[in-house]
């Protein structure tokens, strides 16, 4: 899982919880294991952080619609 910080946040970084890092804003950050996963999915919940890439969910566009012409007579 790939994630990009949208809000400074802080996190573990070791598996085992004994290391914490600060987890800059703008900067993209790629798991190295499950329990990462996890924490990345907890920016992601709480608003911190978007996924990126692999399996992130479709980015909401908007469609343009053109208009018709109408012919006159």
């Amino acid at each position: 899982m790939k994630i990009t910080m949208i809000k400074s946040s802080i996190g573990i970084i070791r598996e085992d919880g004994a290391q914490t890092a600060t987890f800059e804003i703008g900067k993209e950050y790629k798991s190295q294991g499950k329990w990462q996963d996890e924490i990345f999915k907890g920016f992601i919940d709480m608003g911190a952080a978007h996924e990126i890439g692999g399996n992130a969910g479709p980015t909401e566009t908007k469609t343009v619609k053109k208009a018709k012409k109408s012919k006159s007579k």
